[in-house]
């Protein structure tokens, strides 16, 4: 599917964007988020070898609760066929050491807040082929942002073949603090209001913390859905859909920064600004998920030409 194949919001969006976002008031968002800390606080407590059918069961039975509904409605299809989407889901699960859910309740909790994501970006067609990312003039590149000095934040493009794999293996043996575990951005590519807030957080976070800490580091940005496939078939927890194929969401390194960061500043910024309606924020362990919400799409677009400005 190529890009002039793909639906796009209009170039004044401004008014599209307002009206998706006001789809979920706070108060919504925080009764939602609540719901979904009580149900897999139950999973975590009674799921036993029954596992899958029992989490079936449990799912089933909550997700026509009005916490649940007020979001999942406004998904298409409404709650019965979301609700079907989501128990074949965690019907599929199966445990891997490379999934950010480590076990079946870290899981639903994953799917259901990524939720939240799918209906702030509804009405946003996503990326479907590598090709409609690389070839899109809706994102920008990360690798000139970051020669001009306008990024704020680290990342590292993803190896291609074995003497870069080879390369970086050596490098985190020799140097295990210097940079996170992972396998970097297959797409050095993002939206400009991503871009806009990981520099205010990572600015934030620089200006806390002592001289010399290392910057914030991104792990994964913008995902077409045929990357996203790829990475479920490999045993990774990749939703669909996914605001990050729209690119709109993006991940960010924790576990590697705590080291620098005993006092979990950056998990209170992250968090502050979802309270403030910004983000939508999902604990995955080693790395958080940010997304993007719709009614501070202009205002971070303002904000990533101010940056640019800048420098």
């Amino acid at each position: 599917m190529g890009e002039s194949s793909r639906r796009e919001l209009p170039s004044d969006s401004s008014s599209a964007i307002a009206q998706v976002s006001s789809a979920l008031s706070s108060s919504q968002l925080l009764s939602y988020r609540a719901a979904v800390a009580d149900l897999v606080k139950e999973a975590s407590r009674c799921l036993g070898p029954s596992g899958l059918a029992a989490a079936e069961r449990l799912v089933a039975g909550r997700l026509g609760q009005r916490e649940f509904a007020s979001v999942l409605s406004r998904l298409d299809g409404g709650v019965d066929a979301t609700a079907a989407g989501l128990i074949r889901e965690i019907r599929d699960y199966r445990p891997s050491a490379r999934s950010s859910a480590s076990d079946l309740p870290a899981f639903i909790r994953i799917l259901l807040l990524s939720q939240i994501d799918s209906v702030w970006w509804s009405g946003t067609a996503p990326f479907i082929s590598d090709t409609d990312v690389l070839r899109s003039t809706e994102l920008v590149d990360l690798t000139p942002l970051r020669s001009a000095k306008t990024l704020q934040f680290q990342y590292r493009a993803q190896s291609a073949g074995l003497p870069g794999r080879v390369r970086d293996w050596t490098q985190r043996q020799a140097l295990p603090k210097m940079r996170p575990h992972t396998a970097g951005l297959r797409f050095t590519r993002s939206r400009p209001e991503v871009v806009a807030v990981v520099n205010q957080i990572a600015h934030e976070l620089a200006a806390a913390l002592p001289p010399r800490t290392p910057r914030l580091w991104v792990t994964s940005m913008v995902r077409s859905v045929q990357h996203q496939h790829r990475l479920r078939s490999l045993g990774y927890a990749a939703v669909l859909p996914s605001s990050h194929c729209v690119g709109f969401a993006c991940d960010v390194e924790m576990q590697w920064f705590r080291q620098f960061d005993q006092d979990n500043l950056l998990s209170r910024l992250l968090l502050e600004r979802q309270e403030a309606g910004q983000l939508n924020v999902i604990d995955e362990g080693q790395a958080w998920h940010l997304c993007v919400n719709p009614l501070v799409h202009d205002e971070l677009k303002a904000a990533y030409s101010a940056q640019l400005a800048e420098r």
